[in-house]
């Protein structure tokens, strides 16, 4: 028997209500992918022809980051935030880097990068960089650093820690006391070195920090070696650390 007119249109309205529920222009409710086209003063963001309210934890937005949108049953749409493989947000420090345990080099006097405080820089960008040193070395073969940078970086760096002529032999020096400091603004390959307590395991504390402008993208480390050869191990030690900032 076939159905009745009635029945017909229940069962037109029902497919039709599940094809409403499987296109989000019917259903007005979404989330999608996009790449940011516009940054605006209100706390909008625009991708393509789609204005999104940001998210308070989205901050930094820049033309071209990869974002989550998503939108509401009202139509009304919100940026999420972006997507892992965007690039780094400004004014957020990235994950810092650290020892987890003492470096010891010996007998070399040839600066290379540390094997932890290390970091990628994007092309085109403006960054902060901070390193926080903690140094020794015998008398001979005091800590000597050096920056290394990407090719064609711009930009100084200022060091802040124990002058050379801390040479460890009295009470206070050997407390990191009372001790001569340098407080240099320096191009990034200047060679910097630093004094010593008594021993390369009493350790001084060095801050070096600068603004870097980028053109290419590589690698931003500290390199360092001692400044004499000497057989006593020169110490770069555990805790010491790194941050980096973009800026723009």
């Amino acid at each position: 028997m076939p159905p009745s007119d009635a029945e017909l249109a229940d069962a037109l309205l029902d497919e039709a209500s599940r094809q409403a529920a499987r296109n989000p222009s019917v259903r007005r409710s979404d989330w999608r992918t996009g790449t940011v086209t516009a940054v605006n003063a209100d706390g909008t963001v625009d991708i393509d022809s789609i204005r999104a309210r940001r998210l308070e934890s989205y901050v930094g937005p820049r033309v071209g980051d990869r974002v989550i949108i998503s939108q509401s049953g009202m139509g009304n749409w919100i940026a999420l935030g972006r997507t892992a493989s965007a690039a780094a947000a400004l004014g957020l420090p990235l994950p810092p880097k650290y020892k987890a345990a003492n470096t010891d080099r010996a007998s070399i006097t040839t600066r290379t990068a540390d094997p932890d405080l290390t970091m990628t820089l994007d092309a085109g960008a403006v960054y902060v960089v901070e390193f926080h040193l903690f140094v020794g070395g015998p008398a001979s073969g005091l800590m000597v650093t050096s920056w290394i940078v990407p090719s064609g970086a711009t930009g100084l760096k200022g060091a802040h820690g124990a002058s050379s002529t801390a040479a460890g032999v009295d009470t206070l020096t050997n407390a990191g006391d009372n001790v001569p400091g340098r407080f240099g603004s320096h191009g990034f390959a200047t060679a910097v070195t630093y004094g010593r307590r008594d021993s390369n395991t009493n350790l001084l504390y060095a801050v070096e920090t600068g603004t870097i402008f980028t053109t290419s993208a590589g690698t931003c480390a500290i390199a360092w070696a001692q400044s004499a050869s000497n057989a006593t191990a020169t110490r770069m030690g555990l805790g010491s650390w790194m941050r980096v900032t973009r800026i723009a």
